[in-house]
């Protein structure tokens, strides 16, 4: 169910992209090929290895595959593409090598097609540190417990590719290319608690079924509450939606959290007037900031929570400002990993027991899609 909503949102996504209407015949810039990045490469440490993620902004008329290269050596072939008209998003996941990268640049071949359907190639070089910095640790968001870290960071999680899109493309002059939207999500997770194997008792058809609704939400990290929202209702029947959602109610009810270093901790989908702190107030590391949900884009009752970087201090004004804003990695202090599950596991009917496979102690890392861990 948790699944099912972000399939909905992708729908959303991709049909809003048709809102990027841009004529071609308008466009300055004399080249049919464009590649710009929407934020800087990071470096993510899970449960399945360490990675240096990026998102790749595309805009040409067709595109078949990109191939990257360190050191003349191919490291990934990606056709994952997501495609809209002209526009195009690849969500690059690397593995990390153990000593770093020893060459200051990967390469990047492109291959698509012009506007008259001719092959075409196009080269292009990302500039890469010699070693990128861990992520910063933060603690958990909800009660101890086993949960199901669901649409955690991975290669394949939709949450790596829920963008959402500009009105129309904006031409990045440093880049020379096109940036399509921001990706705030792209390292959330959606909590939801197992209690006997299973994450609700009874068939599941009502919010208090599922062994996570109501409990506390706890701040990850402390500072300063810049944003919340407390008056959208619960959708009271899991696997349905009770009203239309869109960039102005998706997250449900929201707390956002500045924090020291200026990032910002983002709290969703909490049961409406649950909300105990408001803006200005500064919170600690653990405070408890309101009840864990089933509001807005959500189809069953969990924590949606991910950290967002703000580098040019944008405020959060309106609602959907904290749409347009980029993510950022970070990581736990300690968990167990006990097994995974099959990415849209709460959408079975009926529902199968988890059965764990496996005990194995975490230090400083995030959870993989699906990971079921104990802390």
């Amino acid at each position: 169910m948790i699944y099912k909503y972000y399939k909905t949102l992708i729908i959303l996504v991709l049909t809003a992209l048709l809102s990027c209407n841009k004529n071609d015949n308008e466009d300055n810039h004399d080249s049919y090929f464009y590649v710009a990045l929407p934020t800087d490469p990071v470096k993510v440490v899970n449960t399945s290895g360490s990675w240096l993620v990026y998102d790749l902004h595309i805009k040409t008329p067709n595109i078949e595959k990109v191939v990257v290269f360190h050191d003349d050596i191919p490291l990934l072939t990606y056709t994952n593409f997501i495609t809209r008209d002209n526009l195009h998003i690849a969500s690059i996941w690397l593995e990390y090598p153990q000593d770093g990268w020893v060459k200051e640049h990967l390469a990047h071949e492109f291959q698509y097609q012009n506007s008259i359907n001719q092959p075409e190639l196009h080269s292009f070089n990302l500039k890469v540190e010699r070693e990128y910095p861990n992520p910063k640790t933060v603690e958990f968001p909800v009660p101890q417990g086993v949960w199901l870290a669901e649409g955690a960071p991975g290669v394949s999680s939709y949450h790596t590719r829920a963008i959402f899109p500009f009105q129309e493309p904006i031409y990045d002059e440093e880049q020379n290319g096109y940036l399509i939207g921001n990706n705030p999500q792209r390292y959330a997770i959606d909590y939801a608690l197992f209690e006997n194997n299973l994450p609700y008792k009874n068939d599941g058809k009502n919010l208090t079924d599922w062994h996570c609704y109501n409990l506390p939400v706890k701040a990850a990290e402390g500072g300063k509450i810049l944003f919340t929202e407390n008056n959208i209702p619960d959708n009271l029947t899991p696997g349905e939606l009770d009203y239309p959602t869109d960039m102005t109610n998706a997250s449900g009810n929201v707390v956002y959290i500045e924090h020291l270093d200026g990032t910002i901790g983002v709290y969703c989908h909490l049961i409406p007037n649950s909300i105990l702190v408001n803006v200005g107030d500064f919170v600690t590391t653990g405070q408890v900031l309101g009840r864990l949900g089933n509001s807005g884009n959500s189809f069953a009752p969990h924590l949606h929570m991910h950290v967002l970087t703000n580098p040019e201090n944008k405020s959060l004004v309106e609602y959907a400002d904290g749409l347009y804003m980029e993510s950022l990695p970070y990581k736990f202090p300690e968990f167990v990993k006990l097994g995974a599950l099959e990415p849209g596991y709460l959408d079975e009917t009926p529902i199968t027991s988890f059965s764990p496979t496996m005990n194995v102690n975490f230090i400083g890392k995030l959870p993989s899609e699906s990971d079921v861990i104990e802390f």
